[in-house]
């Protein structure tokens, strides 16, 4: 038992040191277990960034407008992630607008300079991300806390779904990413499946089941387009999931209450 505990501790870790700034314990050996298993702890990681964002944005309520809390928590929440999806998506949009083959976008977005399309995109989805949360912060904290727990959740578990059942497009590298990219045992996809399709429990059943499907119909398809234009995926392509499916979980559960 006690080394079952171990095993998940040092996995989380894992987790939390990839998927976020948080530091973890120096005396943790890496090396004990296979890194990709942590990938497992994604929602679990995505469950501790909205806790974050809404105790600032909590704290913050209280001496500004939401529209002010809404931005100083996203700032947060980049601080706390390191901006490791939103890098992705703006990799993604110049790689996916400005390349003409599969060689050239993954040049692209392997490139660190961000173009026309990243900013553009990166724009667009704050300024979608500011307008949304802001509008569901004034139906009052709980439904906005549960909102920010499904989103980061759910989001985060789409990212999976695409490692587990696509192929990694960057052929013959050797990097921290390559590690990560293989596939979950089914026990431990199941149980994180599990545990995201928990954030949801906030929801009447109905709000639940199109939120699933929607993100479902989502993830399948960007599945799909990541294979056409690449053959597979690559770390940039789940980050822009990432955020993508966040934010059409803000625009789906926005529309559900009108």
């Amino acid at each position: 038992m006690g080394v079952m505990i171990k095993k998940q501790w040092i996995l989380f870790c894992y987790a939390l040191s990839f998927f976020s700034r948080v530091p973890v314990p120096k005396s943790i050996n890496f090396k004990m277990f296979p890194f990709h298993l942590g990938n497992a702890y994604l929602p679990l990681i995505g469950l501790l960034y909205a806790f974050v964002c809404f105790s600032v944005y909590s704290f913050m309520a209280m001496f500004f407008e939401p529209v002010v809390s809404v931005v100083i928590m996203l700032c947060a929440g980049l601080l706390l992630t390191g901006a490791f999806h939103e890098d992705g998506f703006a990799d993604s949009c110049d790689g996916f607008g400005g390349g003409y083959s599969k060689t050239q976008r993954l040049a692209i977005m392997k490139d660190s300079h961000i173009g026309t399309y990243g900013v553009v995109g990166l724009i667009l989805l704050f300024v979608l991300k500011i307008n949304l949360l802001t509008n569901f912060a004034l139906q009052g904290d709980y439904d906005f806390f549960y909102l920010l727990i499904s989103m980061a959740v759910l989001s985060r578990f789409s990212v999976l779904s695409v490692m587990q059942f696509s192929q990694y497009a960057r052929e013959n590298e050797k990097s921290k990413s390559t590690l990560s990219s293989n596939r979950l045992p089914y026990r431990y996809l199941l149980t994180a499946l599990f545990f995201s399709l928990l954030s949801l429990c906030w929801m009447p059943l109905i709000w639940a089941f199109v939120c699933v499907s929607t993100i479902g119909l989502t993830t399948l398809s960007s599945g799909l387009y990541f294979n056409k234009q690449l053959g597979g995926y690559s770390g940039d392509c789940l980050g822009f999931l990432q955020q993508l499916n966040e934010i059409i979980l803000l625009l789906t559960v926005t529309a559900l209450l009108k």
